[in-house]
């Protein structure tokens, strides 16, 4: 997860952004959660901190919106430019779940989109994801989180949240959640609850 945060950071600072990024591997390791932050970290950099960018941020479930017409409605906003900042972000979760035929609609627009456009993918199925796709996009490969560092996030949500819970629950927690940090937070919930 380090050299993924030093290379996109980096990225971001100098200003050596790919058109594209790819973010796979199992449920629950944060791909989505990272997609985001990344996509309004791209304008922050350039912008005030105060200044909302999420508004250039563009989100699209790739398993309900599979369709050629899904992804026409992409192509046809991306000629717009983004009215502040310099990038808008297109992010397309559960990108392997697209129809070959909107991928092959969605090609030409990867191949050369406009200076200001980046696109952020993320999926669970990599071997889904046509290898013409794959080419174009600087991937990254997350794995599931070891139990310490699982551990060690749900006892600092649990201060947090002011609840006393023991190294041994926190420990079975992180074990049962299997390396997933969504599973592990929302097994905490239950336990909270």
């Amino acid at each position: 997860m380090s050299y993924t945060y030093t290379t996109l950071k980096q990225a971001i600072e100098t200003n050596q952004l790919a058109k594209a990024y790819l973010f796979c591997g199992p449920r629950g390791v944060g791909k989505t959660t990272i997609a985001r932050i990344f996509a309004k970290s791209i304008n922050q950099s350039i912008g005030n901190a105060q200044d909302d960018f999420s508004y250039n941020i563009f989100e699209l479930d790739g398993a309900s919106n599979n369709s050629v017409d899904d992804i026409r409605n992409i192509t046809d906003q991306v000629r717009i430019p983004p009215q502040i900042g310099d990038y808008k972000v297109h992010i397309i979760d559960e990108v392997h779940m697209l129809s070959q035929s909107a991928f092959n609609a969605f090609l030409k627009t990867l191949e050369e989109p406009p200076e200001y456009l980046k696109f952020i993918f993320a999926t669970t199925d990599i071997r889904k994801v046509p290898v013409t796709v794959l080419s174009r996009c600087q991937r990254f490969d997350l794995r599931r989180v070891d139990v310490e560092t699982l551990s060690a996030n749900f006892k600092w949500i649990a201060k947090e949240e002011g609840v006393a819970i023991t190294d041994s629950a926190v420990a079975l927690i992180a074990r049962a959640a299997d390396g997933s940090v969504r599973d592990g937070q929302s097994l905490l919930d239950q336990v909270i609850a």
